[in-house]
């Protein structure tokens, strides 16, 4: 009886980030509030130089897509944890207090994380 063998690069409907798509993707989520908070400045102060409106444009368009990401993500609890830790923007340590009570260890919710920003840097790939 033959197997048939399987192209390891086989087409993907979906593109899968690298290395270097997480590790910024980790920056963009790290920094969000920022930019949102920076995103509500410039909305109720209009940006009065060009640099001004090019940094707003560009923040408006990286919150955007990182809010549709993270809403994109497919596990419930995975979703939560990522909305909590980077769009609520509550530090590592209030994330793994307010997640303890799902029996989950801080390893799980630090792989939890991962599996988010892994995720999120997928979505984006097809979103920007």
């Amino acid at each position: 009886m033959m197997v048939a063998e399987i192209e390891t690069d086989q087409f993907s409907l979906f593109p899968i980030a690298t290395q270097k798509d997480i590790e910024r993707t980790k920056v963009n989520l790290t920094d969000f509030i920022k930019m949102k908070q920076a995103v509500i400045n410039f909305e109720r102060n209009p940006p009065v130089s060009e640099k001004q409106l090019q940094y707003y444009q560009t923040w408006v368009k990286v919150c955007s897509n990182l809010e549709r990401a993270v809403g994109q993500i497919l596990e419930q609890d995975v979703r939560e944890i990522t909305e909590y830790r980077f769009i609520k923007g509550f530090s590592r340590a209030a994330t793994i207090l307010r997640f303890s009570g799902w029996n989950y260890c801080d390893k799980t919710i630090d792989r939890k994380i991962f599996e988010g920003i892994t995720s999120v840097a997928n979505t984006l790939l097809y979103l920007e």
